[in-house]
């Protein structure tokens, strides 16, 4: 069954373009040109992912986002024409998955559409356990175990805490400030600055080459994301 996406875009001309684009690449499109008619589609139509457009009256894409996440697990892309990084980090603070900024190259979006479907082709759950294809690493939360190459690695509490927020959010980034809310209850912005050495600690446990890790990636001026693949 091919995968349905929503696109919420007042531009209703950019909005029958990417209708088309995501038709001729065999997806089901359904468009809405208001937040609030994108959030009842949303709920009725169940979409794969989403892509949401900033300005989409009346209430606006970022409030959209936040409504959305109160019931959405699935993808959320933001479209937006606003490419400064603290509109990127606002974007992922709010419960976006990706930013893509307009104007935009087709084949780009389709890249990124296709890539976030190929990591949740149903909508996302949290990872609560995950297993690397070679058993490098595993990670299980319930269990509050870790083990590289088989043998179990030993995490405090505080580092153990870091790693479930980076795991529970698998293949997103996460901006540094809601890591460290999620991981430790702290809402102070000197404690978006503590989160470095244990990142530095973490990657030293499990990453084969801390200096170039492969599991936890820092994207720069933003956060963290765990990948896995």
């Amino acid at each position: 069954m091919a995968a349905k996406i929503l696109a919420v875009d007042d531009d209703v001309a950019l909005a029958k373009t990417i209708e088309r684009v995501l038709r001729d690449a065999e997806y089901t499109a359904v468009l809405a040109h208001t937040a609030e008619d994108g959030i009842s589609l949303a709920q009725t139509e169940r979409p794969d992912l989403i892509l949401l457009d900033v300005m989409v009256p009346s209430i606006g894409g970022w409030a959209a986002c936040r409504q959305l996440r109160q019931f959405y697990d699935g993808k959320i892309l933001f479209l937006t024409a606003l490419g400064d990084v603290k509109d990127i980090v606002r974007g992922l603070e709010m419960g976006a998955d990706d930013y893509i900024v307009k104007p935009f190259n087709q084949a780009e979006l389709l890249a990124r559409v296709k890539a976030h479907l190929r990591r949740a082709p149903t909508a996302v759950s949290p990872i609560h356990k995950f297993e690397s294809d070679n058993g490098s690493l595993t990670i299980d939360v319930a269990a509050h175990t870790v083990t590289v190459n088989h043998q179990q690695v030993e995490l405090t509490p505080r580092e153990f805490d870091l790693l479930t927020a980076l795991v529970t959010n698998a293949d997103r980034v996460v901006p540094t400030a809601k890591l460290v809310q999620q991981a430790w209850g702290l809402t102070d912005r000197d404690a978006a600055d503590n989160i470095k050495p244990y990142i530095h600690y973490l990657r030293r446990k499990i990453e084969t080459d801390p200096a170039s890790p492969h599991w936890i990636l820092t994207v720069r001026g933003i956060g963290y994301r765990f990948a896995t693949s």
